[in-house]
């Protein structure tokens, strides 16, 4: 079972989050910076959800943006950020720094059940591409455009990669991404892949 870290001050929202995901994942909690990286030093965590709004300067995203730093640096997690309309703009910038998505409050469970599972399987292919010699995957998106932008540029990204590593071979690819063969005909459509691609074209 995929272990699952919920940094959030608010021990209410803490505590939602954790009764939504506990059936599904083992879940840990964390109320501030020191608590989150003693956590992630001890457990082996798949995907944290992050608020950046943390202790002790809970109106800036000062102490969010230093674990997620430390994660990028440090760990392989998928980092969701938790945001309200102020810090959107932040959100988004801590995505193209290598966050893997963001959800505005108020907090919907069925957005952090999705975009969980999403980062999972983004990590695990990931994961396979480097052993196979692909460097990590990297998307950039402008800040202003939303987060419907940066979820399919990534997408692509992804799909993209496997597509040109597998030389097209649509079986192959769907099995690394861990999905049926129907939905890497329907990405090579939506993004208009094609077999003849030049693997030189990024």
């Amino acid at each position: 079972m995929e272990n699952v870290l919920i940094v959030e001050d608010d021990k209410a929202l803490r505590s939602q989050i954790h009764f939504a995901l506990e059936e599904n994942y083992n879940v840990f909690g964390a109320g501030d910076r020191e608590e989150a990286l003693e956590c992630l030093d001890r457990e082996s965590i798949g995907v944290v959800i992050l608020d950046l709004g943390l202790p002790p300067h809970e109106n800036t995203p000062d102490e969010g943006i230093k674990i997620l730093q430390h994660i990028l640096e440090n760990l392989t997690a998928k980092v969701i950020i938790l945001t309200g309309q102020k810090t959107e703009g932040v959100a988004m910038e801590a995505i193209k720094g290598g966050a893997f998505d963001y959800i505005m409050k108020p907090v919907n469970m069925e957005k952090i059940l999705f975009s969980i599972e999403r980062a999972i399987l983004f990590r695990d292919a990931e994961e396979k591409l480097e052993r196979r010699g692909v460097k990590k995957i990297s998307f950039n998106v402008e800040v202003g455009q939303g987060l419907q932008p940066a979820r399919e540029e990534a997408e692509k990204n992804v799909v993209l990669k496997v597509l040109r590593d597998t030389n097209f071979n649509v079986y192959k690819a769907a099995k690394l991404l861990n999905v049926k063969r129907e939905s890497i005909y329907y990405f090579m459509k939506k993004f208009g892949f094609k077999r003849e691609e030049d693997d030189g074209n990024d």
